[in-house]
């Protein structure tokens, strides 16, 4: 996909319609890639849209199609398609299919009273969702073995598994802590083992770009060689964004219910409506903190030329590099 400015009006082809140089630009820039319906785009439905930005609209030409269809493609374009790769991510594991597909696994998660059996498959099927969201999303100038990937994937579920349970016990076997704060306190229990696992999941399954580096380039998009300084940046800057992903999914939800016990009696008078109001409360922390995690930082980082390996041929005093997601 050609990536060079392309003015047409008011849109510009390969080009965020926000400044991603903001953080209001750039949260707005993921909140529009989160929309559902692009977990419904088929292939050729993608195609079309790529086509139309490459082809159909060439400098100087009158535009053919109204400015919100050319954002509209994209917005699908960047939602579905990576960006190293130019292949198209299966919805489930793109930004809009990771969140729809989390919603109730996250709700459950910060149910009271689950079992630490059941927490932990809830573990496991959280960290199977984001194995998936960083592999597909990973930067992919550089290939990743088929070990890397097992071995990352093992890991972090088993950090997942490890934290919540560490957690669980010390709560549980704590003679000081009364039985309902007990309970309360098992639904933030989901925060720190998701925060930690998360974090050492894109570490593990991202850890060939430690390894090998990745491609950095050029201001005019020319290769300058593959660095892992900037795959260390690349790293570094992801991780932070894990750590604040999962404050709205894990924190927000149980503390909303909790508002909602004290000011009123709903749940006393209809039990089952907690887990529709934490499903809510949950689709809300996704919708918001996922775009908040992922645009805390530039998705295109840059790093001075003399901080590169000596194998590296900038061409000037600044290199840039794709962070992932």
């Amino acid at each position: 996909m050609n990536h060079n400015k392309l003015s047409l009006g008011m849109y510009h082809v390969g080009q965020p319609r926000w400044d991603q140089n903001t953080l209001s630009g750039r949260l707005k820039h993921f909140i529009a890639q989160v929309h559902p319906k692009y977990i419904l785009y088929s292939s050729s439905q993608l195609d079309e849209c790529k086509l139309a930005l490459n082809e159909h609209y060439k400098e100087g030409q009158a535009q053919k199609h109204p400015v919100r269809d050319l954002w509209r493609a994209q917005y699908a374009v960047y939602a579905r398609i990576h960006p190293d790769t130019g292949h198209v991510v299966p919805a489930v594991f793109s930004m809009p299919g990771m969140i729809l597909a989390s919603v109730p696994v996250c709700a459950l998660m910060v149910m009271p009273g689950n079992s630490a059996l059941l927490g932990s498959f809830y573990q496991v099927v959280n960290q199977s969702i984001n194995a998936g969201f960083n592999y597909c999303n990973r930067n992919a100038s550089l290939k990743t073995s088929t070990a890397q990937m097992v071995g990352g994937y093992v890991g972090a579920v088993g950090a997942a598994v490890t934290v919540a349970s560490v957690l669980r016990n010390a709560i549980t076997n704590s003679p000081r802590i009364s039985a309902s704060v007990k309970r309360t306190l098992g639904t933030f229990l989901p925060f720190p083992a998701v925060a930690s696992a998360n974090t050492l999941n894109m570490i593990l399954m991202r850890n060939g770009e430690l390894f090998n580096g990745i491609e950095v380039f050029n201001a005019d998009g020319s290769s300058a060689g593959v660095s892992h300084a900037a795959a260390r940046h690349a790293i570094l800057y992801t991780a932070l964004s894990r750590i604040i992903m999962p404050v709205p999914v894990f924190v927000f939800p149980p503390v909303g219910v909790l508002i909602i016990e004290k000011i009123s009696n709903l749940f006393t008078r209809f039990p089952k409506s907690r887990l529709p109001v934490t499903v809510i409360l949950s689709s809300l922390g996704l919708y918001v903190g996922c775009p908040l995690a992922v645009g805390a930082f530039p998705q295109k980082l840059s790093l001075p030329a003399d901080k590169l390996e000596a194998g590296c041929k900038p061409s000037g005093d600044l290199v840039f590099f794709n962070k992932g997601l």
